[in-house]
């Protein structure tokens, strides 16, 4: 979530770090009881744990780089007032301590600017747009998701597939991903002035999202409790299942983003004493306040949605009062959401001029900016009669006007088409917020923090020559917790990429009539699906007996209609759910027969996004595998 402050506020310390709170609870805490129930309860606490303390460790790094960046200003300020007293370095030791107070916003990207080399820079900006660009997709595809599931029926259900009616008074074309698709065009039409129009939140706007998160939060807290007191558990996570870690990791990192909004958070704050250990403090607040959340969803309902607000929306409910608040619930993320969008594509759009700079620099960008204000000089000049008629010059000023032009719309083009695309092929929020997480967030989040950190405090050392002090030190001074760092990105993006490399070899789809194996065509409607299905090779001790995997899957999806599933889904739970080779088993036929059965009950099936999972708890190991 983006911080909109004015540039200008001052505030109590208090009022910032609640700002700081709203920042990190946003849009990753809605997608975090869908990764804790798929990643298992256990391995969920462990890792959101090392998120928060990893993303702690960053922050403290951002306000130590923006205190070294106050005191490089402040030496730039003295020379240029004090030019005559010959050595800068006397100038900023008279400064001492009070030079690395934190009173003029430096942004992150200037950071950046200012401590990193051109390549450095250049990442930075590159993690820092990718990562923006992966905010807008979730929010475009979140707000219209809401919105879809408060148009269509049976929206709590988990046997709901994309391929079915919206109502079922509708025609068959107007399915819920048909519905989706429309709402996602309707949610850029609506977004697309804002941002042409450069349309930013009024104090009044946060004021109100800020009323309605905590309102939102704490009532699903409530509910979800009150459903685990009066009906038990009815979700049953595993304790661990590394085969999710990617979208748990992706998550967690999602979820508890906020430095590139911190400078202009904290510089506003009247005092900054004992910020660190207030920050702390913060982080300790969001920690637990996203374990509660997540907790309770997993265990409290069956299946929980990746956008956590639309297990709430009950048909059953008949009482007027939880309908108004199921439909608030609902339309928690489409107001709050709406009212960001506009934020994040301005700032992108901004950052995406500045990159353009940076890897295409414009030898004649000067010149050309000089024959404008030479234009506008001439205009106040009647004898200037020359310099006005050459044609030369007129050439290069239509085309600097129309280069501006075509910037001006093909940058928030591309800002705005690019999310769009990818919420119109899906609408996985928690596939979105992984992969955002995953691989831009990390970039913000941990690597560039680390190295702003590490080149600051070089220069405070070689330029300022006066230490940082210790009330604007991070409390990680040691390198070991960079490279500690480093290597915790390292092997979370390796593992991430491991297994999505992995989840994509496990099943393979082929519209060919190949042989390979034990394999059965699967009729689907009128379309022909060959299945190949490879299990990796488990230990024979921890195999499953296939005929007690059959039963288990015949007794309970066949004919029950809630078997479907995306497939990236499918390929998360597959692991878990099958460990019976049964590529190379005489009852893979029984298998694929059951698959058959529950296919043919499938009229609208979509063949490139759904297939059929196993996805209930495993069956107990047969007396044979002993």
């Amino acid at each position: 979530m983006p911080a909109s402050v004015d540039p200008n506020a001052v505030y109590q310390p208090v009022i910032g770090l609640l700002y700081i709170f709203n920042l990190i609870v946003g849009t990753g805490a809605l997608a975090l009881p869908k990764a804790f129930q798929s990643a298992g309860w256990v391995l969920s606490i462990v890792l959101l744990s090392i998120s928060c303390l990893v993303s702690y460790i960053s922050a403290t790094y951002v306000i130590e780089c923006l205190s070294v960046a106050n005191a490089i200003k402040a030496k730039q300020r003295r020379e240029g007032e004090e030019d005559d007293l010959g050595d800068s370095d006397e100038v900023i030791v008279e400064g001492g301590r009070s030079s690395f107070e934190i009173t003029q916003r430096v942004e992150f990207s200037q950071m950046a600017s200012m401590f990193l080399s051109k390549w450095g820079l250049i990442f930075s900006y590159i993690s820092l747009n990718v990562y923006l660009f992966g905010d807008l997709a979730i929010y475009s595809t979140t707000v219209p998701k809401s919105f879809m599931n408060l148009l269509c029926s049976h929206v709590n259900s988990s046997s709901v597939k994309s391929s079915d009616p919206c109502q079922d008074w509708m025609p068959s074309l107007m399915t819920r991903f048909m519905v989706y698709r429309l709402c996602v065009l309707g949610f850029i039409g609506i977004c697309l002035p804002m941002v042409l129009a450069g349309i930013t939140k009024t104090k009044y706007i946060q004021l109100a999202t800020t009323v309605s998160r905590w309102t939102a939060f704490g009532l699903m807290i409530v509910l979800a409790s009150m459903q685990l007191i009066t009906d038990g558990a009815a979700g049953h996570p595993p304790a661990a299942d590394i085969h999710s870690f990617s979208s748990l990791f992706g998550a967690a990192v999602y979820a508890f983003m906020c430095h590139h909004s911190l400078p202009s958070l904290v510089t506003p704050m009247t005092s900054k004493d004992s910020i660190f250990t207030r920050l702390m403090g913060v982080y300790v607040v969001v920690a637990l306040f996203y374990y509660t959340l997540s907790l309770t969803g997993s265990f409290a309902f069956d299946h929980v949605l990746d956008v956590y607000t639309l297990n709430f929306l009950h048909d059953e409910h008949k009482d007027m009062l939880f309908t108004v608040i199921d439909t608030f619930l609902a339309l928690f993320p489409v107001f709050t959401l709406t009212t960001n969008y506009p934020i994040v594509a301005i700032t992108l759009i901004n950052n995406l001029n500045v990159l353009r700079d940076l890897l295409i620099p414009n030898n004649g960008r000067i010149e050309e900016e000089s024959l404008l204000r030479q234009e506008n000089s001439s205009d106040l000049d009647a004898d200037d009669e020359p310099l006005r008629a050459s044609p030369t010059r007129t050439r290069s000023l239509s085309a600097v006007r129309y280069e501006k032009r075509l910037n001006a719309l093909l940058i928030p083009l591309l800002v705005l088409s690019l999310p769009t695309i990818i919420s119109l092929l899906t609408d996985n929020v928690l596939l979105l917020a992984s992969v955002t997480g995953s691989y831009p967030g990390v970039g913000v989040q941990f690597i560039i923090p680390c190295l702003l950190v590490m080149a600051a405090r070089q220069q405070a050392r070689s330029e300022l020559n006066f230490p940082v002090p210790k009330r604007n030190q991070s409390p990680f001074q040691s390198n070991v917790w960079i490279y500690a760092i480093f290597s915790w990105a390292v092997l979370a993006i390796g593992i991430v990429t491991m297994n999505i490399l992995v989840m994509n070899s496990t099943v393979i789809l082929s519209a060919g009539e190949h042989a390979i194996h034990n394999h059965k065509q699967i009729a689907i409607g009128d379309a022909q699906l060959n299945a190949f299905i490879f299990i990796i090779m488990a230990a024979p001790g921890e195999r499953y007996h296939v005929l007690a995997q059959l039963e288990h899957l015949q007794s309970k999806y066949t004919g029950c209609g809630h078997a479907d599933t995306s497939r990236y889904e499918w390929l998360t739970n597959h692991h878990r759910d099958t460990r019976a080779s049964l590529a190379s088993h005489p009852d893979l036929n029984s298998f694929m027969a059951i698959v058959e059965n529950e296919s043919r009950a499938r009229t609208r099936f979509n063949l490139l996004n759904r297939m059929i999972q196993p996805c209930g708890p495993p069956p107990e190991k047969s007396p044979l595998d002993d």
